[in-house]
């Protein structure tokens, strides 16, 4: 009966590997999310003419600080 018990447990956790693996990556999409809108709010409409005229994470494009990729 144990070896019954531990075959079915690694059936079980073999298949919610896959599940544990989406969720972390919905998570971790989600703050991505979440952390560049609360950046767009605190920074709007930051204008530059060089680089160094923005925050630090930030370029300047076409006039505007926009985030480094």
């Amino acid at each position: 009966m144990k070896g019954f018990r531990n075959v079915f447990m690694a059936l079980i956790l073999g298949c919610l590997a896959p599940l544990l693996v989406l969720a972390g990556a919905a998570v971790a999409l989600y703050r991505w999310i979440k952390v560049t809108k609360l950046f767009k709010k605190a920074l709007p409409d930051l204008s530059c003419s060089i680089d160094t005229d923005c925050p630090p994470g930030y370029v300047c494009m076409d006039g505007r600080c926009v985030p480094q990729v």
